[in-house]
């Protein structure tokens, strides 16, 4: 199984794909405000440990942290404080699994599923949870009164998406390795 994961100082979405490319299981972690980034990663922790135990996790992927500030959306404090958590999350998956988990870059991630977001997409989080739907339709979600996708299912459906491309990425592995034998 290859466990997907996209991280967050608020919220964890987290998937499983097995090595047919089926999906799982996917689900959200959600942090209260008021604890700190420690007892947010021993939340974390503990939840992987039950993902272990029920199914048996072969690689494990997560979504990079932001590199660049995104036109005042995301100050200096946000991105050290992301890049801390991610570090931490990291660190649990290489206690709890034995080996060292793997980053993917948001964008190479959406290409493996080929999600190419249109520039005049006016809502690209539900675009990519449209387009996560299309491949997987047992992704299911619910709707604020709204009509709009709850909070955390954007962090799901990119936990998804990272979980697809650990998959790509394992499998086109696999085709190599078998090329070369055939060579």
């Amino acid at each position: 199984m290859i466990l997907g994961i996209d991280v967050s100082t608020t919220k964890v979405g987290l998937a499983i794909i097995d090595l047919d490319g089926k999906l799982k299981t996917y689900d959200l972690i959600k942090f209260k405000k008021e604890h700190s980034l420690e007892e947010k990663a021993i939340s974390f922790e503990n939840k992987i440990i039950k993902l272990d135990k029920y199914y048996q996790i072969y690689s494990v992927y997560i979504e990079q942290p932001a590199m660049m500030f995104r036109g005042g959306k995301t100050t200096a404090m946000t991105m050290a404080k992301l890049q801390r958590f991610n570090g931490m999350c990291s660190y649990a998956c290489r206690k709890v699994f034995d080996f060292d988990p793997d980053m993917v870059h948001p964008n190479t991630a959406r290409k493996k599923m080929n999600i190419s977001i249109p520039r005049n997409v006016e809502n690209k989080k539900t675009y990519i949870i449209n387009e996560v739907q299309k491949r997987y339709p047992n992704f299911t979600y619910q709707t604020t009164r709204f009509g709009n996708p709850k909070p955390g299912t954007d962090d799901m459906a990119d936990a998804i998406v990272v979980a697809y491309a650990g998959y790509s990425i394992y499998t086109e592995g696999i085709d190599a390795a078998e090329q070369t034998k055939d060579s």
